[in-house]
């Protein structure tokens, strides 16, 4: 018996470390072969998926898929995407007023409360189709928001205009409800229906814009 107890301790010391390595080939190769969805190059990053791609600030991030644990869990084809800067207190409010070191609209530190953070993002989402009652030449009238301002005069559309993105014709409807600005933009493109919403501020609206627009104006849909 003992000896064959030894011969079975024997064999558990070596199977064991067999497995062990077995399972981090396996995981190392299953992140190996995860798609790359970011590429930096200088001052941009390059985003590209199943469906399209897209320029975007180098101190700007895709939420989660910038993250190397959770890229592969994420779908190559997302429904909705959000774009905003890394830094959270990239735009920022101090003391319930807005600030910044050597600009009169931002507040740019990192030892910003996290409650004071406004948003400033881009939301791209896919649609099969148009919201119910709409088109693309008022879609904008499809959001919640101007369901519920509209008939307050707390919604205001400043400019609406076409214009073509790489091919394709953009709808674009920016308007002001309260305090942020929105520039909100259509696009019907191989039997679907994109919408490129940007908010921000409008303190700091105009100085966010630019980033916005890197975005919107590298859009490619495939």
């Amino acid at each position: 018996m003992t000896i064959k107890k030894g011969g079975l301790i024997l064999k558990t010391k070596i199977i064991l470390p067999i497995l062990l390595i077995a399972s981090v080939v396996l995981i190392a190769g299953f992140f190996a072969l995860t798609p790359s969805y970011i590429q930096t190059n200088g001052d941009l990053k390059h985003f590209e998926d199943g469906d399209m791609s897209f320029d975007l600030p180098a101190a700007w991030t895709v939420y989660e898929y910038d993250d190397p644990i959770k890229t592969p869990f994420l779908s190559n084809n997302p429904k909705d995407i959000i774009i905003n800067p890394a830094n959270q207190s990239e735009y920022s409010y101090s003391n319930g007023t807005l600030n910044e070191t050597g600009n009169s609209t931002i507040l740019n530190t990192s030892a910003t409360n996290a409650t004071d953070v406004v948003i400033v993002q881009t939301e791209i989402t896919k649609m099969d189709s148009l919201p119910n009652g709409t088109t693309i030449d008022n879609a904008y009238q499809s959001d919640s928001i101007y369901k519920l301002m509209e008939g307050t005069g707390n919604f205001q559309l400043n400019n609406q205009t076409t214009f073509d993105i790489n091919g394709h014709t953009a709808h674009q409807f920016v308007y002001t409800v309260s305090y942020t600005v929105y520039q909100d933009t259509w696009i019907e493109a191989n039997g679907h229906y994109y919408r490129v919403l940007s908010q921000a501020p409008t303190t700091v609206y105009d100085e966010a814009q630019s980033s916005f627009n890197v975005t919107l104006s590298s859009l490619k849909l495939k």
